[in-house]
């Protein structure tokens, strides 16, 4: 194993896009649907427009552990906080930008 260097980013933000609902007889909730991968590659663009690639990173993620029925989950680091609730790309955009206020 070898460290990989690069520039560490000031925010890294990680989004679910678990989706539960395609294995036969789940009933237990989960991100996808309502938030897809197609969701975050729209985010990952949108900070490239905003110039901040390598400064911001947002990666898709399977599960947070943190299952509900009213949205999605993301979290940012380094630090640490959760929310749910997002229903789609406009409101993890939100939240990256709530964030990005706080650099």
């Amino acid at each position: 194993m070898d460290d990989i260097s690069f520039q560490k980013p000031e925010k890294h933000f990680f989004i679910c896009i678990n989706d539960r609902t395609i294995i036969d007889g789940n009933r237990k909730s989960s991100c996808g649907p309502k938030i897809k991968p197609e969701d975050v590659d729209e985010v990952k663009k949108w900070l490239l427009q905003q110039g901040l690639a390598g400064q911001v990173y947002c990666t898709k993620v399977k599960c947070l552990g943190f299952c509900n029925p009213i949205g999605g989950v993301a979290a940012v680091y380094p630090t640490g906080k959760f929310v749910k609730g997002l229903q789609n790309s406009e409101d993890i955009k939100k939240f990256v930008a709530e964030e990005l206020q706080k650099i």
